[in-house]
C-alpha cells in the first residue's frame, strides 16, 4: 500500500499539466494586454467571423485591410458578370469614407503563361485572377496607406502568395 500523502506519478502529471495550463492562460492574457497597449491588438476580443455561403446574403463581400480601407467587387452589387479578362475594377473606400474606383490589370502574357504552366487549370477566365487582383490592390493600400496614384495597378508576375494560391487553385481537398 502506498502512503496516503504521496501522490502517484499520474496524479503528479495531472497536477503539473493543470499548473502549466493556468500559466499559459495567464501569459496569453498578459500578451494580449501588451498588444493592446502597443496598438497591435484589439481592446475587446471580437467574436469569430461567421462564414456565409454565396446564397446566404445579397450583400457583397467587403475586403477590409488592416489599415481600414474597404474593397468591394462592384459586380456583386449590381449583378453584372464578373470580369473574365484580367481587367478588374474595384470600389474602394478609405478609413475616412472617401470612395474611388481602383483598377488592377493582369497582363495577358502572365495569364497565358500561367494557363500553360497549370495545364489549363487556371485559364484566362479563372476567378483566380480576381483574387490575385484584389489581393494586390489590398497590398498596395496597406503599403502606401492611400489610393493608387496611377489609373491602374498592373500585375506582370506572380509573387510568392500568388504562387501558393495557384498551386492549390482548383484542386480538390
Amino acid at each position: 500500500m502506498r502512503a496516503a500523502s504521496k501522490p502517484t506519478v499520474s496524479e503528479e502529471l495531472t497536477q503539473r499539466i493543470a499548473e502549466l495550463t493556468a500559466r499559459v492562460a495567464e501569459l496569453t492574457r498578459r500578451l494580449d494586454l501588451v498588444e493592446v497597449v502597443r496598438g497591435n491588438g484589439r481592446a475587446h476580443p471580437q467574436p469569430e467571423p461567421t462564414l456565409l455561403g454565396a446564397d446566404d446574403s445579397s450583400s457583397p463581400i467587403e475586403f477590409l485591410t488592416d489599415n481600414g480601407f474597404v474593397i468591394v467587387r462592384p459586380w456583386e452589387i449590381d449583378g453584372s458578370p464578373a470580369p473574365t479578362d484580367g481587367d478588374c475594377r474595384f470600389a474602394v473606400s478609405d478609413p475616412n469614407g472617401n470612395e474611388r474606383t481602383a483598377a488592377v490589370r493582369i497582363s495577358r502574357e502572365l495569364m497565358t503563361a500561367t494557363a500553360i504552366q497549370t495545364s489549363g487549370r487556371i485559364d484566362q477566365s479563372s476567378e483566380f485572377w480576381i483574387c490575385c487582383a484584389e489581393r494586390r490592390l489590398a497590398d498596395y493600400l496597406e503599403a502606401h496607406d492611400c489610393f493608387p496614384e496611377a489609373k491602374e495597378i498592373i500585375v506582370n508576375d506572380l509573387d510568392r502568395e500568388d504562387l501558393l494560391l495557384a498551386i492549390r487553385w482548383g484542386k480538390s481537398e
